[in-house]
């Protein structure tokens, strides 16, 4: 009777030492912002590993497929590791890139030469700008530690993407911060035409001038007897 009362009292300590655990596994669900950050790197990941295929397929220079190769290679780890957690963390992951992603892919499948090389600088320069973002946001805000891990593997090598790119954009006489270049923004002072300075300095003589015609008229000579 008394090994029966034994037996009941440890069976009932190992159930509660398991009810804790089983309870805080199931509380343990990703927050909004590592499920949004996994979301859209993996979309990201996507992105870069189709446009480093075109790079491939595509009559462009050299300095540009090799780029695009280092990033077919270094997205594709990244994302191996980034699905393992999505995984994990049980998020649903999107099927393919964004609309705006997608968009910029077809683009280049249309052009080549010189024009693909300048919108594979110009785009990767953007979309690495707003992964950097992503990963500087999730290190900031994330809960989860494997999410914030994905972070935290993938922010020096989107740096160095990023760096490259710059290195890349300079050679080709690109704006090195992405996009198009701004009226004015090659770094020069711009000089004034000669037409531009004389209208400029016309006001001032005309104040000069008016400056010394004041006296005249504020202090008349005195009217002789």
């Amino acid at each position: 009777m008394a090994s029966i009362k034994r037996a009941a009292l440890v069976a009932g300590l190992v159930a509660l030492a398991l009810v804790p655990g089983a309870a805080a596994q199931a509380v343990a669900a990703p927050s909004a912002q590592d499920t949004s950050f996994l979301q859209a790197a993996h979309q990201g990941n996507m992105a870069e590993i189709a446009k480093g295929n075109l790079t491939q397929q595509k009559n462009a220079s050299q300095q540009v497929k090799d780029l695009g190769s280092r990033f077919l290679s270094d997205h594709t780890r990244l994302d191996q590791s980034l699905t393992q957690t999505a995984s994990k963390l049980k998020v649903t992951l999107p099927g393919s890139a964004t609309s705006e992603q997608q968009s910029a892919l077809t683009k280049l499948q249309g052009i080549d030469g010189e024009e693909f090389d300048r919108m594979f600088v110009e785009t990767n320069m953007n979309w690495h700008e707003q992964m950097m973002k992503l990963i500087d946001t999730e290190m900031a805000q994330g809960v989860d530690p494997d999410a914030k891990k994905v972070a935290k593997d993938a922010a020096p090598v989107v740096k160095a993407h990023h760096e490259a790119l710059q290195g890349l954009a300079q050679s080709m006489g690109l704006p090195a911060g992405g996009g198009s270049a701004s009226p004015g923004a090659s770094g020069h002072a711009q000089t004034p035409s000669p037409e531009e300075s004389s209208e400029s300095a016309e006001p001032e003589e005309s104040e000069e001038s008016e400056e010394s015609e004041e006296p005249d008229s504020e202090n008349p000579e005195p009217e002789r007897s």
